[in-house]
């Protein structure tokens, strides 16, 4: 290679470089100021850009000091100025952070796309209402492209034709906090005694169990466990609600699923359960503490939501297709996996 090429090809290659090292210096530059996406001016920014421009300073020195694009801070101005009289028929341009706060509120709910509620999106949500599906499960589980709240929106204003008694828990007023004689003494062994490995949910098979009644009157009634674990649901339909009808109700569980404790209230309908279930595996809540057996009384909800209070009867069949919709009901707790899918998953 002769000396004039060599030389040329040297001089190429420092031109490159310049032009390298400059580009990026510039894009360096750019980067510092360059505003992400989602990260809008707040209050505390523009406090300050009012103070900044009341002692005349410059926009593109604003823009350094708070990191942002100097398009950014002009077009922040020019949309928060506004008129303010300075005296008695004498007015003047200033910017002021209140008025560009408000600019900015306005036009960001201005900017929501609002959802039209379309006939085909109806008799989806309807569709799934007669399911018994929340409207959080439609959107994570079914991929409904709504939001949740919309949902509900939708429902209390009467968009979807739905009624209060189509909700899933209607409110009700509060009770009266009930409290327990001071003279209590629990059926069995404490939940203060209970296990960290029950506590903490580390394994499946430890059970909550309650019964759930239809009407106050005496008739058939349901006893219901729930897996702490995977919220795996055992319903099983009862004659009444007796010691007898819960244990041979119990015996025949016993047969179906492997149970390694069980977590109960202090009713009457569970003080022998000692007689068909090994006693020191048996754990009693305080009374009225509903919440010590929050996994059992939240899925009890989801019972409500095909036989509400008042129900007066139901059959083994709409029992047991009960109990099968719950296993595969998602759950949030379990990253919306059903409990089938989650004892499935190990």
């Amino acid at each position: 290679m002769s000396n004039e090429i060599q030389f040329k090809a040297k001089e190429n290659t420092s031109v490159l470089y310049l032009l390298f090292t400059t580009n990026t210096r510039k894009g360096t530059e750019m980067q510092n100021h360059y505003t992400p996406k989602g990260k809008h001016l707040t209050m505390d920014n523009r406090r300050l850009i009012e103070r900044w421009k009341n002692e005349n300073m410059s926009n593109r020195k604003i823009a350094g000091l708070l990191g942002k694009a100097p398009q950014t801070i002009n077009n922040e101005v020019k949309r928060g100025t506004t008129l303010q009289q300075v005296r008695k028929g004498l007015y003047k341009k200033v910017y002021s952070a209140d008025y560009a706060q408000t600019v900015y509120q306005t036009n960001r709910k201005r900017s929501v796309k609002k959802i039209i509620l379309t006939k085909e999106m109806k008799e989806k949500i309807l569709h799934y209402a007669k399911q018994k599906f929340s409207p959080e499960m439609m959107v994570k589980k079914k991929k409904m492209k709504v939001g949740i709240s919309t949902i509900y929106y939708w429902f209390h204003n009467g968009h979807l034709g739905l009624t209060k008694a189509d909700m899933l828990y209607p409110r009700k007023g509060k009770s009266v906090k009930k409290q327990a004689s001071p003279n209590f003494k629990p059926a069995g062994k404490s939940i203060e005694d209970r296990p960290e490995v029950i506590n903490l949910r580390l394994e499946n098979g430890h059970y909550e169990i309650d019964t759930v009644l239809l009407t106050r009157v005496k008739n058939h009634c349901l006893l219901v466990l729930t897996d702490r674990r995977s919220r795996h649901q055992i319903i099983r339909l009862l004659p009444n609600k007796t010691t007898e009808s819960v244990n041979q109700a119990l015996e025949g569980i016993l047969r179906e699923h492997h149970i390694l404790s069980i977590t109960a209230d202090n009713g009457t309908e569970f003080s022998r359960l000692a007689e068909v279930f090994p006693e020191e595996r048996i754990y009693y809540a305080h009374p009225y503490s509903s919440w010590e057996r929050g996994t059992n009384e939240n899925h009890n909800r989801l019972i409500r939501r095909w036989l509400p209070k008042g129900t007066k009867k139901t059959t083994l069949k709409e029992v047991a297709f009960i109990e099968n919709w719950i296993n595969n009901y998602p759950k949030k707790c379990l990253d919306y996996k059903s409990p089938s899918e989650f004892l499935m998953g190990g």
